[in-house]
């Protein structure tokens, strides 16, 4: 009778353990890691052609404006505030750079979103840059004065893409750049997407 009772017993505790349990739950799948992009500059901006950019001590490139565009911007709204550009041509695989203003300036946008990545200004462009630095930096081309102005740049470089000589401002997304095409040398300010 004893061995009935503790079997009864054992039985009975089964069953309230059982019911007492929670059922597990189905696993959920995790969610989906969203990937990280650069932060979005959410103004101010400053139009080269109109502001002393460098006045203010915390621009980068992703705060620059010409003629009402800035990086980040897609084709159709570039393509309404600057009209149609001089020419476009493919550069690399991935990129289109369309030039404007008479070769004055290129833009130069992501082939697969049309998201522009670069703004180019050439040395026939300087009178019309607000900013005293960038002005005298494109008209002299002097690379003293460039690093009185905005420091020792981070390193220089041969672009290979461009064939152009480089010195390189990374840290704000600026760029000054010297191409020698057939024995005439031109010059550029580039402003480009900082990279993360």
């Amino acid at each position: 009778m004893l061995r009935r009772l503790t079997l009864s017993a054992a039985f009975g505790v089964l069953i309230v353990a059982a019911s007492c349990a929670e059922t597990p739950k189905p696993e959920e799948a995790p969610a989906p890691v969203a990937a990280t992009a650069p932060p979005k500059v959410e103004g101010p901006y400053y139009e080269l052609t109109k502001e002393e950019v460098t006045s203010h001590p915390d621009w980068t490139s992703m705060n620059v404006m010409l003629k009402g565009i800035k990086i980040g911007d897609k084709g159709a709204a570039i393509e309404k505030t600057l009209g149609t550009a001089d020419k476009i041509d493919l550069v690399g695989v991935d990129y289109y750079r369309a030039v404007y203003g008479k070769s004055s300036f290129s833009i130069y946008t992501y082939k697969h979103t049309t998201e522009l990545q670069k703004i180019e200004i050439f040395g026939r462009m300087a009178d019309q840059i607000a900013d005293p630095k960038f002005k005298k930096l494109l008209s002299t081309h002097d690379l003293k004065f460039m690093r009185e102005a905005f420091g020792m740049e981070e390193s220089a470089a041969q672009n290979l893409d461009t064939t152009a000589m480089e010195w390189i401002y990374d840290s704000k997304g600026f760029r000054f750049a010297e191409y020698n095409l057939t024995g005439q040398k031109v010059y550029s300010l580039v402003f480009s997407k900082i990279k993360k």
